[in-house]
């Protein structure tokens, strides 16, 4: 019986370091140019912070990674210009350069390269038996399917280019989250796919905070994820809601962080009441929770 207490106690302490990562922030500096960059660490499926660092005497700071193109920009007067790279998680751990462009007040540009080491990622793996309908739509449903990737694609590709958040991030719920962000899943037996978000259980009917301020760009219930909220944070960056039993947002509204945006529930392709929680930066894919507790102050 003490050897089953001690096990289950050993469990416990594992699972909740997992579930409570140390969000400890490291920072780069970059030789001769006027910004920095802060990250929790460098591995797929996470977060970099690119920001001006002083007063220096530029107009504007471009950054260029994996094809992607960000703008230092400060989402009020006085505040320090700064951007948000997303790492999806599907990135090579192999060396990657950020190409850092500084214009001047006199017109003349800087250039530099930094290089980024990214890390190996292991990420879990679980088999799921789920209805079959959800995994392989029946054929009257496969042209919904095909709308609501269409209206997906579109409200990703509609960036605002300022940042509309205040401060960092927050979590949604109070409850734990399962440390599922990246799982590699395997539904009755067919080839895996990626959970590209967190999971966090709740009772249903429980009241689902804005992780940050933002516009609501959908509040439409979607054949995979169910009640679905979107909030645009500006910057290109998407934090995604799915699962909800009832909305308390529509399209269109602007909100504040921690504004109650809808109640967890199990619509959708979900086997129980929890909140899917993920964030998207330019469509790369995310661990929400590196966002929690970044320096946006």
């Amino acid at each position: 019986m003490k050897k089953r207490i001690y096990f289950l106690l050993l469990i416990l302490v594992c699972l909740g370091a997992a579930l409570f990562p140390s969000n400890t922030y490291q920072t780069l500096t970059v030789d001769g140019m006027p910004v920095e960059f802060v990250f929790r660490s460098l591995q797929p499926g996470e977060v970099i912070l690119a920001v001006l660092k002083g007063e220096p005497p530029v107009k504007a700071v471009r950054l260029q990674f994996l094809g992607k193109k960000y703008i230092l920009s400060a989402s009020r007067p006085g505040e320090k210009p700064f951007a948000l790279i997303g790492v999806d998680l599907d990135v090579k751990p192999q060396s990657y350069v950020i190409r850092i462009t500084a214009e001047k007040e006199d017109g003349t540009k800087e250039d530099a390269r930094q290089e980024f080491l990214m890390d190996p990622k292991n990420f879990s793996q679980k088999r799921f038996w789920i209805k079959e309908s959800l995994i392989a739509p029946p054929p009257q449903e496969l042209e919904r399917i095909r709308r609501e990737q269409e209206l997906l694609q579109d409200i990703y590709n509609c960036i605002t280019p300022e940042w509309l958040g205040t401060g960092s991030f927050i979590p949604p719920l109070d409850q734990e989250a399962f440390p599922n962000f990246g799982q590699r899943r395997i539904y009755n037996k067919r080839p895996p796919s990626v959970h590209a978000g967190v999971d966090i259980g709740a009772p249903w009917g429980t009241p689902i905070r804005a992780a940050n301020s933002g516009k609501v760009v959908l509040a439409s219930s979607l054949y995979f994820s169910g009640k679905t909220v979107i909030i645009e944070h500006g910057q290109g960056v998407f934090s995604i809601y799915g699962h909800m039993s009832k909305f308390l947002v529509k399209r269109g509204d602007v909100i504040k962080k921690g504004a109650l945006i809808g109640k967890v529930g199990s619509t959708g392709r979900s086997t129980g009441p929890h909140l899917h929680w993920a964030l998207k930066i330019y469509e790369s894919r995310v661990d929400p929770f590196a966002l929690v507790g970044m320096p946006l102050d």
